[in-house]
């Protein structure tokens, strides 16, 4: 049975949705500010925080868990804390200098929010995958202290609901906005797994309006994919479903199995189901 932790008077919410969908520009301009920048009452926090070039959140983390009861644990800096088993020296030595007091505070956080509930690729929508860092922002609000009110989780599924209940928001960016996106960035647009092949795993097309009334057709779609660099647009048109009438015209809709409380149209205000950003508030 899966069970949802909640934190005691904070309110969570996820901005869910594709990379370069607007999640981070939703957030600020709802007044959020990143949990290690300081003192704020909303914190956003991101799958993003917990790799690659992390030196500023890691110490951040690092005096969270600290100021948790966990000192000794908050010094190792091999990996992530929640990992630290995975490390069996660094295990064995943090055993021996710990206090059965810290001891306890550990077995608190691993019990109430475990490593393994981001391994569960079956609940990771929409791209079931494995992600341990959805354990990271799962620690990092536990963390958090109690001058944070609202807690916003920015991330490319819904993985963190394995952990809280939370209120879903999706970030729907329109199609030509999200090529738009993809070329400013520099992002490359053939490469498995970025943000052009994350909004094929949580948009189709539709033959009537629905998230906003922009009309395309498989030209439209080609040109565009072509321009941001895209090899083989054929590809895209087919994850999307764009075939038969469709080619001449087509919507955008969410998939399947994509019910979030509330979907936010993050550029613009095209009229659908989507509502506008002036229209969100928390």
């Amino acid at each position: 049975m899966l069970i949802k932790e909640a934190i005691a008077n904070k309110k969570l919410i996820l901005f869910s949705g594709p990379s370069a969908s607007g999640k981070s520009y939703l957030a600020e301009k709802l007044g959020a500010k990143h949990w290690y920048q300081g003192d704020t009452s909303v914190a956003l926090i991101g799958t993003d925080n917990f790799g690659g070039d992390s030196n500023k959140t890691f110490s951040k983390f690092s005096k969270l868990l600290k100021e948790f009861g966990c000192p000794e644990l908050s010094k190792f800096k091999k990996d992530w804390h929640w990992l630290i088993e995975l490390y069996k020296e660094d295990y064995k030595k943090w055993q021996e200098v710990s206090s059965d007091e810290e001891k306890k505070k550990y077995e608190e956080l691993k019990s109430k929010l475990p490593f393994e509930k981001s391994q569960d690729e079956s609940k990771n929508f929409p791209h079931h995958h494995k992600d341990g860092r959805i354990c990271g922002m799962a620690w990092t609000a536990h963390l958090l202290p109690e001058s944070v009110t609202t807690i916003i989780f920015d991330d490319i599924s819904t993985g963190i609901e394995n952990y809280f209940k939370v209120q879903d928001i999706l970030a729907f960016t329109p199609l030509d906005w999200m090529m738009k996106n993809i070329k400013s960035r520099e992002i490359n647009v053939n490469e498995e797994g970025t943000t052009l092949y994350q909004y094929c795993d949580w948009f189709m097309v539709t033959d009537k309006p629905d998230l906003d009334n922009k009309m395309y057709t498989a030209e439209i779609l080609t040109e565009l994919l072509t321009e941001a660099g895209h090899d083989n647009p054929k590809e895209i048109l087919i994850r999307l479903g764009v075939k038969g009438e469709l080619e001449n015209e087509f919507y955008i809709t969410t998939k399947p199995g994509v019910k979030p409380e509330i979907i936010v149209n993050t550029r613009d205000k095209s009229t659908g189901r989507a509502i506008g950003i002036d229209d969100l508030s928390l």
